[in-house]
């Protein structure tokens, strides 16, 4: 229950880390069909974090009470929204599961749309204490979509690359949304902080991304990729750990 929860991850570190999540399973999807279920689970999953940061609806006072056949009943409330986004959810991962053509296409969308789905129960979250740890299954989730579109599917290493390194960026980006609502509350005017750590961030991964890439294709094009792309993986999460 949304109660147990004290401290919310900040709403811009959040729609951040979600963004770049759904970047990363967009560059793993291999087809349009897929691509749309992607934006469909990161549209669902977006709004039941949103619908966690809803009021909850004020006590009716005991006069309206006793007469609420002719109070309107209009609007809907925390629940509901939540409802509706879980909905999308499903909607979009059973349009992905009935166009697939077999176990390759889910390697491509599986990993991916579980990433999304796990960072955002990380962000809503249901517990304090569940929100590290569902953040860094998604991590997990989209590493291991990496690595299976780079086995199976042999995608440029560029994209490898990118998506890699975007999803460690997206798990940093969510990790300091924990900690600042840990710290000062979602409410706090945090934008300058989490605009600079999401800045800082994307630039480091996007000069190692650079940096090897000219590597790869300049004198190392003999280092195993899942090397290399194991070198880029842990150069980002080197700099998270300290920037942290």
């Amino acid at each position: 229950m949304s109660t147990a929860v004290s401290h919310r991850p900040t709403p811009l570190s959040s729609a951040l880390a979600l963004v770049l999540a759904a970047g990363v399973a967009l560059l793993l999807a291999g087809s349009s069909t897929q691509r749309l279920a992607v934006i469909g689970t990161a549209v669902g999953v977006a709004v039941v974090v949103t619908a966690a940061r809803l009021p909850a609806p004020a006590a009716m006072p005991d006069e309206v009470t006793v007469r609420k056949r002719a109070v309107p009943t209009a609007g809907i409330g925390a629940s509901e929204v939540t409802a509706i986004g879980a909905g999308i959810v499903v909607l979009s991962l059973l349009h992905g599961a009935l166009t697939l053509a077999g176990g390759v296409g889910w390697a491509r969308l599986g990993p991916g749309v579980l990433g999304i789905v796990l960072l955002g129960l990380g962000l809503r979250p249901v517990r304090d204490h569940l929100a590290r740890r569902f953040v860094s299954a998604g991590l997990a989730a989209l590493v291991v979509g990496v690595v299976l579109v780079g086995i199976f599917e042999r995608a440029d290493p560029g994209t490898l690359l990118v998506a890699a390194t975007g999803a460690i960026i997206a798990w940093d980006v969510a990790e300091h949304g924990i900690s600042l609502g840990e710290q000062l509350r979602s409410d706090a005017d945090t934008t300058s902080v989490e605009l600079l750590h999401a800045g800082a961030s994307a630039g480091f991964g996007a000069l190692l991304v650079l940096g090897a890439t000219v590597l790869f294709e300049n004198g190392a094009t003999e280092l195993p990729l899942v090397v290399l792309l194991g070198l880029v993986v842990a150069a980002v999460v080197s700099m998270a750990a300290l920037y942290r």
